[in-house]
């Protein structure tokens, strides 16, 4: 028959496991919630064409997602954030990289699609930083 020392033991342990489980799941949402806001950001950025890009992501990025650089739209596309819709960011992580699935859609009065969009981020400089896009047609 165990002690009563060692049932306090086994309890003190699961608790501890437990709590482990939890900090990191928080630690992996609030991780996500992360991810998400700045994907946004970089699908903004891309889609607005500034030019101060290159602080939210690389060139090849930018092409993969800009209209214009994609050959959708003539040179004379300003974007419009009110036609701009961005879903829900799905992401996937692992210290400092991450894949964010996401869709979005923009539509005026000339132009429009609805497309999902796959970004792969690293960490950098304390902010999350497109090195590659991919979207499905």
């Amino acid at each position: 028959m165990p002690s009563e020392e060692q049932g306090g033991t086994d309890v003190k342990g699961k608790r501890l496991a437990l709590s482990l489980i939890i900090v990191f799941v928080a630690a992996y949402a609030a991780f996500g919630v992360w991810i998400a806001h700045d994907t946004k950001r970089i699908l903004v950025k891309a889609m607005s064409g500034d030019s101060d890009y290159t602080d939210y992501m690389n060139e090849a990025a930018y092409d993969a997602i800009h209209p214009v650089r994609r050959g959708m739209t003539k040179a004379d596309y300003s974007y419009d954030p009110s036609a701009h819709d961005i879903s829900f960011v799905f992401p996937l992580h692992f210290f400092g990289v991450s894949r964010a699935f996401v869709t979005q859609q923009y539509t005026d009065e000339h132009f429009g699609f609805r497309e999902p969009v796959r970004l792969t981020l690293q960490l950098k400089s304390g902010r999350w930083y497109a090195t590659g896009a991919s979207i499905q047609s």
